[in-house]
């Protein structure tokens, strides 16, 4: 508990404390906020109120007193300093070792596989002990853990503590205690602090709990209750010790404060480790806590009614006794020590359908009465006549055609004492359990169901988990994608902006390309102008004109050459001149040619006599000429022209000379 009384404050004077005024506090609070201070020892409650009273600058109980009369709020913060919050994780070391080494492994080892555990830290404050215990829990039942239904409850009546309780974070200085192997299992860092891990803290289930006035958690494997009974007087620790007795399991472990040692604990229970206050449930000792029971019961109880006048007294004691158990509605069955029924009342007679007269004085074996098992009347019955058991229980079943499953009885064997405690007989008190079996049935069905759901929301909640995680990867996945769509976007608009320069590049060269273009056009038209004036040339002269090119085929034939040389020009063109046939150009003259332009030298032949093409002979007169540019030859040009005509006309000349001649000589 903080403790921040200013040095400069007034202390309060203890002489001014009086019990009385104290008790009126206590009384206001009992009524404002139904917390019941009257069993928990006086001068603790009045060191905190003093230390209320120092916060506050009031030096006398009474003074205080006014104060909570006038300001409402001051009771719950009266409240919250005397609410002890002094706790850590794994505090007193020593004795969670001696609880985790050897009282929980055999806890544990009694449990069967699967069975419910069930564990209650009593006034937890703020949660450290709860987890404290899970944690202890967890790594004595190893992967088990996360498997079995483990309960652990952790209660205060403190509702602040219970709420900080339950959010489980805590600051960097309050795990200091918790081992760092444990504290890397089973914590996160958050922020400044930690946060217990989620598979440990949904098993820690925290709530508002009284330990005097309410109801116990029961069914419990383990209860610690640490540094709550130094604050109770011995018959507040009574009660509760009483409670908790009730509320463990067989053989249950109890783990109290080693400042707390309470002589009427070791009656009730069985040390395990004095020393560190570790018990255990003793079944053999529920006779003292019955009777603490019994205690607490007369002591809640108030009798203020007297007797003003005595009953008649109406036959004798004998009679009246008799008439008491008649009237029971629980079937009751006296016998003596040999079996003999002595006592028969009115709801055995209805339970077994047989009059008190055909019983009495008769073997209560030999009646062979339904539902009463034979272990019960032998073996069961001799141990309680022989003095070997106190007490024995049988259960049978009666059949009745009102009930489909018969009627469930529970029958329970007592020794009758005479007046000097020794045996005089026995009794049989037999409970009708039906409702209860059937109860018991349907809770163990509601059971399996419980069970069955509970597995079902487990997988549930794995598939959710499951999901969540793929959920998150999917939106990590999803946020890196739309960044990268992000950056695909920008490199997009920049590859945009380059295309619409280039574009615009582009529609600039179209225009350059479409002025080239027209340019193109004039000129190639200027161009098969020339061309076609070139053949028409060409193809007009009177001599026949060859082109070669490079490798020697011929790439022009004119009309002439088709006239002198037999061939038309689709027969020569694309054809090598030194492989055709041509009468007209023999194959020494072709020789002669394509020696003298390999080495580009042009050659002329005067007077070549030729074969014509209608098979008559010519002349003819045949010019050779290279083509080179730079040096390297590109084809060559070939002309033959006809002479026939000229050289006929020559000889005529001459013959006609040659006769004048003649008469000349004559002469």
């Amino acid at each position: 508990m903080a403790r921040n009384a200013g040095a400069t404050k007034q202390k309060p004077r203890k002489e001014a404390a009086s019990g009385a005024d104290l008790e009126e506090i206590l009384r206001k609070i009992r009524e404002t906020r139904n917390f019941d201070f009257r069993n928990y020892k006086r001068p603790t409650l009045l060191r905190r109120i003093q230390r209320r009273m120092q916060d506050r600058g009031k030096r006398t109980v009474r003074e205080y007193g006014a104060l909570l009369d006038r300001d409402a709020a001051e009771f719950d913060a009266l409240l919250g300093s005397m609410f002890i919050k002094v706790t850590s994780f794994f505090r007193d070391p020593e004795v969670w070792q001696e609880l985790s080494s050897k009282a929980i492994p055999q806890m544990l080892s009694e449990k069967r596989p699967g069975e419910e555990i069930r564990v209650w830290s009593a006034g937890c404050a703020t949660g450290e002990e709860a987890f404290s215990a899970a944690i202890v829990l967890a790594e004595a039942m190893g992967p088990s853990f996360g498997n079995q239904d483990v309960k652990i409850f952790g209660t205060d009546v403190d509702e602040k503590a219970i709420a900080h309780a339950r959010k489980g974070q805590y600051a960097r200085d309050q795990v200091e205690s918790v081992p760092k192997k444990a504290l890397a299992e089973w914590f996160i860092e958050e922020g400044d602090g930690y946060a217990v891990r989620k598979e440990l803290r949904r098993s820690v289930i925290f709530g508002i709990n009284n330990l005097v006035s309410d109801a116990p958690i029961s069914r419990l494997d383990l209860l610690i209750c640490r540094n709550v009974f130094i604050y109770l007087d011995a018959a507040l620790q009574k009660r509760v010790l009483s409670r908790f007795h009730y509320a463990l399991r067989q053989h249950g472990i109890l783990m109290l404060g080693k400042s707390e040692l309470i002589p009427f604990a070791a009656r009730v229970y069985e040390p395990i480790d004095l020393a560190r206050r570790i018990y255990r449930k003793d079944g053999r000792r529920d006779s003292a806590v019955s009777q603490e029971r019994l205690v607490g019961l007369l002591e809640q109880e108030s009798v203020a009614r007297e007797i003003d006048q005595e009953t008649e007294k109406v036959g004798s004691i004998d009679q009246f006794h008799r008439e008491v158990l008649q009237s029971l509605p629980l079937p009751v069955i006296a016998t003596t020590l040999d079996g003999s029924v002595m006592l028969w009342n009115g709801a055995a007679a209805r339970l077994w359908n047989r009059r008190e007269t055909e019983t009495t004085g008769k073997k209560l074996a030999a009646l062979s009465l339904p539902g009463l098992a034979g272990d019960l009347l032998i073996e069961k019955t001799a141990a309680v006549r022989e003095g070997r058991s106190e007490r024995e229980r049988g259960d049978g079943v009666l059949a009745r055609a009102s009930e489909p499953n018969g009627i469930h009885l529970s029958v329970e064997v007592s020794p009758l004492r005479d007046a000097a405690g020794e045996n005089a007989g026995l009794v049989y008190l037999v409970h009708d359990v039906t409702s209860v079996r059937r109860m018991e049935s349907e809770l163990r069905q509601a059971n399996q169901e419980r069970q069955t759901a509970y597995e079902e929301l487990q997988t549930v909640n794995e598939e959710m988990q499951s999901s969540n995680e793929e959920l998150e990867t999917t939106n990590e996945e999803l946020q890196s994608a739309n960044e990268e769509l992000q950056t695909t976007n920008e490199e997009l608009q920049s590859t945009n902006e380059e295309l619409e320069t280039t574009n615009e590049e582009l529609q600039s060269t179209n225009a350059e390309l479409d002025a080239t273009n027209r340019e193109l056009a004039h000129r190639t038209e200027e161009m098969n102008k020339l061309a076609f004036n070139q053949r028409v040339i060409i193809r007009s002269l009177s001599a026949a004109l060859i082109v070669l090119d490079g490798s020697g085929k011929i790439i022009v034939w004119n009309l002439a050459a088709e006239r002198l040389l037999g061939l038309t020009e689709g027969e020569a063109v694309g054809q090598v001149l030194w492989t055709l046939h041509i009468p007209a150009l023999n194959r020494g003259v072709l020789a002669k040619v394509s020696k003298a332009l390999a080495q580009n030298l042009g050659t002329r032949s005067e007077e070549l006599d030729y074969e014509l093409p209608s098979g008559g002979l010519g002349k003819a007169t045949l010019a050779a000429v290279p083509i080179v540019d730079g040096g390297a030859p590109l084809g060559a040009v070939l002309m033959l022209e006809d002479s026939s005509r000229m050289a006929a006309l020559q000889a005529e000349i001459a013959r006609l000379r040659e006769n004048d001649a003649r008469p000349a000589q004559h002469r």
